[in-house]
């Protein structure tokens, strides 16, 4: 749902070539007139955004630039080759305007920035639960909302909400998942949400081809939320978080009702032995701790700026590598579909990769992959070696992104571990919005982006060693297991509920 949504505006807000209404341009009138085919592309180019008499420029060798000009008072004209309906062209959003697409995307991803304090902050404070039934289902009004939008404010407004919204629904079914499960499974619970992320590739270049409305578009993206919205009836909240907050009788129901799904039999002494426990004992104090808390210990201060460092670069450089797939020399819906084809198999590895390898090793190996891709890529001429170079570096950034939810979710204890997966999201968000602008350094120096998405990528990687390995160890519950993680036991699949 994520993906459907992130990149909705690559299609209801693209734009083809457009030209001045009632100018002097036309193609076949162009081409009539004895011009050259080259002639009436550049004339085209001039008419976008002004119109132009060019019945006394006759000579191939006169520069269009010189005829004479007057303001598109009648509109635009958009070819419909590629895109049949966009905002861009409803609203006009060109020549002058231009800029306005782009700001309403940036406005997008900064309600990410406020989705991940806010209901990150929400889920560990009044429970996971509550923070989803408020996110999925303002997630369906508001991206509903956003389709009847009469203006680009309006717009703008309404896509801030919904992306607030739908990472707060994101980021809190992903800690739910990964708290419900044992630790055998946790990296599959993990990486499974990712594959709905990839699909959303396909469907997207799917209704943007087919559609013939962007507001239908929008109202189609809408679905999944209003499809889900009868889950509430069936999702629980975390029996970890219900345990941290001393709250044992709703978690016995809990645990008690996940027993009986897996046909498992509980001890009858085992909620005893859980507020027995010493980390239990200590819950009381642990439950109100906070960021402030993971700042004043100076090891757990170098694991939060080292993670965030890293989900800066991971979506700094997953975002600037996707960008570029206009360039690989198809179609837009094509590039789209390519660019989506590698998040499956990438997702897969990543799974794999954690099981046999580690958290550590194979999110380190995937960063430094991903920035030596993005090295050979610089002096390969377009092409498919070039392409398949690309592809590798978005196969191996995708799949360590994948791994690096899992590896923190596995390092902060259950008190602000949404919390903390939240601020380090934030870190990624800033990495998204950035990706674009340093495109623009490619009229500086056209290699400039490619090495700086290839040295952040390798620095991380191997920042990556300086974190602890999680791989099949007890989520943590308290700050003490965190600075244990180095030296503490792995678990067993039987040990604990929800581990």
């Amino acid at each position: 749902m994520s993906s459907l949504l992130t990149f909705t505006q690559v299609f209801t807000g693209g734009i083809g070539d457009f030209w001045c209404r009632g100018s002097e341009f036309d193609t076949d009138k162009c081409l009539e007139s004895n011009r050259s085919t080259t002639k009436c592309d550049k004339i085209q180019q001039l008419a976008a955004c002004t119109s132009y008499n060019f019945t006394f420029y006759e000579d191939e060798k006169q520069l269009p630039e010189y005829a004479e000009t007057y303001p598109c008072s009648n509109g635009w004209e958009f070819d419909h080759s590629v895109y049949k309906s966009t905002f861009t062209e409803e609203w006009a959003l060109v020549c002058e305007e231009s800029a306005i697409p782009n700001v309403l995307q940036s406005v997008y991803l900064s309600g990410f920035l406020v989705g991940c304090i806010v209901f990150g902050a929400m889920a560990d404070r009044w429970g996971r639960y509550i923070t989803f039934v408020v996110c999925l289902v303002m997630s369906a009004i508001s991206t509903l909302l956003s389709a009847a939008s009469p203006n680009p404010i309006v717009f703008g407004m309404i896509r801030f909400c919904v992306a607030a919204f739908t990472y707060g629904l994101v980021l809190t079914l992903f800690v739910i998942s990964t708290e419900m499960v044992l630790p055998s499974k946790r990296v599959y619970v993990g990486v499974l949400l990712w594959y709905f992320y990839g699909i959303g590739y396909f469907i997207l270049a799917v209704l943007g081809k087919y559609l013939s409305s962007w507001r239908v578009f929008i109202l189609l993206t809408a679905a999944p939320f209003t499809l889900m919205i009868p889950s509430v009836l069936y999702v629980d909240e975390s029996p970890r978080w219900l345990l941290t907050k001393e709250r044992y009788t709703d978690a016995d129901k809990i645990i008690h009702k996940i027993a009986e799904l897996n046909n498992k039999v509980l001890p009858p002494d085992y909620l005893a032995n859980l507020k027995d426990m010493k980390e239990h004992v200590k819950l009381e104090k642990e439950a109100k701790a906070s960021l402030l808390d993971v700042l004043r210990d100076p090891v757990l201060r170098l694991y939060l700026l080292n993670l965030l460092f890293n989900w800066f670069v991971q979506s700094f450089v997953y975002y600037g590598l996707s960008l570029g797939t206009s360039t690989l020399g198809v179609d837009v819906y094509i590039a789209f579909v390519i660019s989506g084809a590698v998040e499956i198999p990438a997702y897969t590895f990543s799974a794999f990769s954690m099981k046999y390898l580690g958290r550590k090793i194979s999110t380190a190996t995937l960063m430094i992959m991903a920035g030596l891709a993005c090295l050979a890529t610089i002096p390969i001429h377009p092409g498919p070696l070039r392409v398949v170079f690309a592809m590798i570096g978005k196969f191996a950034i995708t799949a360590s992104f994948g791994n690096i939810y899992v590896h923190t979710a596995e390092i902060f204890p259950t008190p602000i571990r949404t919390l903390s997966v939240g601020t380090c999201s934030v870190a990624a968000r800033v990495g998204g919005l950035i990706a674009p602008l340093i495109l623009v350094f490619e009229k500086v120096w056209a290699s400039l982006p490619l090495v700086l998405f290839a040295s952040s990528a390798i620095l991380a990687g191997l920042l990556v060693f300086f974190l602890p390995e999680t791989k099949g160890k007890l989520m943590p519950d308290t700050i003490e297991d965190v600075l244990n993680l180095k030296t503490r036991t792995r678990s067993k699949d039987t040990s604990s509920v929800g581990a």
